[in-house]
This record gives C-alpha cells, sequence and structure tokens, in this order.
C-alpha cells in the first residue's frame, strides 16, 4: 500500500504545475518566514484586543508614538510581504514554468504580473485606489499561481529557446525581446479575453458567495455531520490557497448561537450544559484545529525528531515562535503545506480526528465547550483553556490531541521524505544535464522496477 502511495505521489509531484509550484515557494520562503515573525508580533502585543498588550499593559507602557511606530513597522512588513505575495507568486510561477522548457523565463514573469493586474473583478476602475488587494494575498495565491503557470505554458508553446548568460550585451537583450514577442502579445490577448469575461459576467472571483457560503454554514451549524465535511472542505481550500471559508471560521465568534452559548455560561457559572455543545465555529478554533495550529505544530514536531534535512529543519526552527501565536502562513508557504500533495492526508486527517475526539469527549461529559472570548494571539494550545474559564480537563485534552496528533503525521511524513529523496535525485540528474525532459517518465518508472526488484529480494 505504502509502495502504492509513494508512486502516486512521485509521478503527480513530478507534473510541471507542482515543479514550478515548489521552485516559486522555495525562492519565496525567506521572505514569508520574516513576515511570519512580525506578523506574529504584531498579532499577539501591538492589537488593542491582542493577549499580551493587555497581559503586559503595553498602553501604559509605551508612549502614543512609540507604539503607533511599532505598530506601522509590523504591521507594514507583515502585509507588505504576504498582502502582496501573489505578485511575486505569478512571477516566479511564470519563471520556472517557461524555465523547465528553456524559454525565456524573466520576460514569462513580467507578463505574467501585467495578465495579474489586469484580471481582476467587476466594478473596479483602473487605477491603484481601486486595486483589489485581496487576490494579491497570500491567503488567496491560488489565481496567482494559476495565471503565472498558464503564462509560462504560453511561453513553453510560443517562446523561441533561450539560454541565461552571465553578462548580456544591449543587442542580446534586443534579440531576447524580439523573441518573446509572440508569447507576450497572447499572454496580453489572453488577459484581455479572461478580463472581459469577468467584468461582463460580474465574476467575483475572490469573494464568491459559494465559497464564502461554506464558512457562515460551518460557523451557525450544530451538527457533526454537516460542520465536519464543510471543515474539511474547507481547509482543502485553504491548501489549495483559497484561504476565505477557514480564516473567516477561525475569526467569526459572534454568531447567535455563540452568543446564546456566551449568555448561559456567564448566567450559570460554566459551560457544561451550553444550549449548543457541537457549534462548529468554537469547535474548530478550539480543540478541531487550535487556531490552525494543530497540524502545523504537530508536524514541526515531527521535523525536528526524524527529519535530516538541513532546509526543513531551518523552516521548522524558524517557525516555532511565529506558529506559537498563530501566525502560520509562513511555515504553509516555505516548508510548502501548500499545494503538496505528500502532506494532504494527514493535513485533512488531523483536524477531522481532533473533532470527533473532542466532541465524543463533550458528549461524555469529560470536557466543558469553549465559549469565552479569545484574545487575538493566544496560543493555539491556551485557547482551548482559556475559551473553557481555565477548565483543567480541556487543558489535558488539548495536550493528548496533540500527542495523538504528532503519531497521526509521523508515517505520512516518512512517505514525504521517501518521495522528496527520489525527487532530489531527479533534479540532480537533470541539472547536470544527463536527463533531457523528454526522458523524465522512463527515469522514474526504472527506478520504480528497481526498487520493486530490491524490495522482492529482501521478501
Amino acid at each position: 500500500m505504502e509502495e502504492r502511495l509513494v508512486k502516486v505521489l512521485l509521478k503527480l509531484r513530478e507534473k510541471s504545475f507542482f515543479r514550478a509550484v515548489q521552485r516559486t515557494f522555495a525562492m519565496l520562503a525567506p521572505f514569508v518566514l520574516i513576515a511570519a515573525i512580525f506578523q506574529g508580533i504584531y498579532n499577539s502585543f501591538l492589537l488593542p484586543n491582542s493577549i499580551f498588550f493587555n497581559i503586559l499593559g503595553l498602553d501604559n507602557v509605551l508612549s502614543h508614538a512609540a507604539f503607533r511606530s511599532l505598530r506601522f513597522v509590523f504591521s507594514g512588513v507583515s502585509w507588505a510581504i504576504f498582502g502582496t505575495f501573489g505578485v511575486f507568486a505569478a512571477y516566479y510561477m511564470a519563471l520556472y514554468t517557461a524555465r523547465i522548457y528553456d524559454k525565456d523565463s524573466k520576460l514569462a514573469g513580467v507578463s505574467a504580473i501585467f495578465v495579474l493586474f489586469f484580471i481582476r473583478e467587476p466594478r473596479q476602475n483602473f487605477d491603484l485606489t481601486s486595486l483589489n488587494l485581496k487576490m494579491l494575498s497570500v491567503k488567496t495565491m491560488l489565481w496567482a499561481l494559476i495565471i503565472g503557470y498558464i503564462v509560462g505554458q504560453i511561453f513553453h508553446l510560443l517562446g523561441a529557446k533561450y539560454q541565461g548568460h552571465k553578462y548580456e550585451h544591449v543587442a542580446g537583450i534586443k534579440e531576447r525581446a524580439l523573441a518573446s514577442f509572440k508569447p507576450i502579445i497572447a499572454s496580453i490577448g489572453l488577459a484581455i479575453v479572461a478580463g472581459t469575461v469577468i467584468n461582463f459576467l460580474q465574476i467575483k472571483v475572490v469573494q464568491s458567495s459559494y465559497i464564502t457560503g461554506v464558512a457562515s454554514s460551518v460557523i451557525t451549524s450544530n451538527n457533526l455531520l454537516i460542520s465536519i465535511p464543510l471543515v474539511t472542505f474547507s481547509i482543502f481550500l485553504h491548501w489549495l490557497g483559497i484561504g476565505t471559508p477557514i480564516m473567516a471560521i477561525f475569526e467569526s465568534t459572534n454568531s447567535g448561537a455563540a452568543t446564546a452559548n456566551f449568555n448561559y455560561a456567564l448566567t450559570h457559572g460554566s459551560s457544561w450544559n451550553v444550549p449548543y455543545k457541537y457549534l462548529g465555529s468554537s469547535l474548530v478554533q478550539s480543540y478541531g484545529t487550535l487556531s490552525g495550529t494543530a497540524f502545523v505544530f504537530s508536524l514541526i514536531v515531527v521535523i525536528l525528531l526524524i527529519d535530516k534535512n538541513k532546509y526543513n529543519k531551518v523552516v521548522a526552527k524558524a517557525s516555532i515562535f511565529p506558529v506559537m501565536f498563530n501566525s502560520i502562513n509562513g511555515f504553509w508557504v516555505a516548508f510548502p503545506i501548500y499545494l503538496n500533495p505528500l502532506i494532504l492526508i494527514p493535513l485533512l486527517l488531523v483536524p477531522l480526528v481532533n473533532m470527533v475526539v473532542s466532541s465524543f469527549a463533550i458528549f461524555l461529559h469529560l470536557v466543558p465547550v469553549s465559549v469565552y472570548p479569545v484574545l487575538s494571539g493566544t496560543p493555539g494550545v491556551l485557547i482551548p483553556y482559556i475559551g473553557t474559564n481555565g477548565s483543567w480537563q480541556a487543558l489535558l485534552l488539548t495536550a493528548l490531541l496533540l500527542v495523538m496528533d504528532v503519531f497521526i503525521v509521523m508515517p505520512f511524513y516518512k512517505i514525504h521524505m521517501n518521495v522528496e529523496a527520489k525527487l532530489e535525485e531527479l533534479d540532480k540528474q537533470r541539472d547536470a544535464g544527463l536527463l533531457p525532459l523528454k526522458k523524465q517518465k522512463k527515469f522514474v518508472k526504472s527506478k520504480e522496477k528497481n526498487n520493486e526488484k530490491i524490495t522482492a529480494e529482501q521478501r
């Protein structure tokens, strides 16, 4: 079974789209890791409703000018990277897609940026003040990646062969520009057609009513048969790069059912017998995902325990602080988790198991329901404890869930390491010029046959 899964994942990761995605994320990793640290500090220390702002009384410690300057710096850095991530994602996606086929990658990247800015949601004027920043955000990166990939494929089909040089004269640059005229015109034409269709049909690319409807259904549902499948679907969308539903679930605390639970807890002094025990918004944020950190935290632990890859260990160590304060996007990009088929199964499995186990514990009256408001930036592992007004049972269940999550992730991560090792060998063959694009599939098949023979001999 494991061998078949490795084969499927290896073939999937060898597709040009996933190869370009992996290279794009690796190039942007330093920036997102830095942004995650700034975002974690901002959300936990510098917001008036953040946990450490209130615990430390920073409004009394810092002057208004100093506080305003710190907010400007930390929110500015995180926004400049996460808020405009789509621009760089589109550029590098087109660049690496074109580079796979030895085409002019840099001009492909520039063309992708043009297409990204032209294709926008309807009812927007073409000026900087009406720029749709939601399409550029790291939370909705899928559209930018798709645009970059399509432009890269246009250069693959219409562009001339190009090999980079350390230094180019003006004449050579002019020749490059002329050789790329066809794919550039085709990219612009595609942007015009797609933009016209979006504008004419009034298509909302980011804020689709179908997507936002998923979030509202989870937030208001008290039925596990509804909330669990929808949460799984929301996490899958987030893995794709459409983070709108899951982020809305994390941020929502003011539904009618949530208010009823809170009022009941205030009146009776506890949340053990609230009317909506399995409310989607509280169950997901508290026990199910620990505000999105449950899977990431368990994955970081597994990496530090068994992975010997230097890059993965550096990313894991650099992400401990921001993940502690619920800033997970840096790790999601740098590792990456986004659009990584090797990680998808445990990513969906961890919150599913957590929600089922915690719901069963609530049903057996082992833990109370999380109903109390939690301040911004509260560490994910403390959300159930604070949300239940200091229940030690909730804290113990959280610890047990995290240990269980580590054991869920570990076998899948071993498969991930196996596939990554084979892909690294494949990349070395390409880099050495020993493996033309047409022979890649034959190489993969031969490696699979050799592995099967070795396994058969060992048996």
